[in-house]
């Protein structure tokens, strides 16, 4: 038996059992064609490129949160050394 006999008879049953409209949806290609269909390797390239987006945007804060606190020390150092000596 040819895979093309197998469909055929199996699209027969689904028909029997659902109708000619739902056997088209389980036997037909995807409705924007195969090329729609995500794979798991898809899947892993956009998760990979998300977690270094991820990982930029979290390492360009901290330097930007140091940057800041280490501002605001050199601030209080300067106002704590002047109030010291006045």
């Amino acid at each position: 038996m040819t895979t093309e006999d197998v469909r055929v008879r199996l699209r027969t049953k689904l028909e029997a059992a659902f109708g000619a409209e739902e056997a088209s949806i389980l036997m037909d290609r995807p409705p924007g064609g195969w090329n729609d269909l995500v794979t798991n390797q898809m899947l892993e390239v956009r998760l990979a490129a998300l977690e270094h987006k991820l990982i930029a945007t979290m390492e360009r804060g901290f330097r930007n949160q140091t940057g800041r606190l280490m501002g605001a020390i050199f601030v209080a150092l300067g106002v704590s050394a002047g109030i010291s000596h006045a």
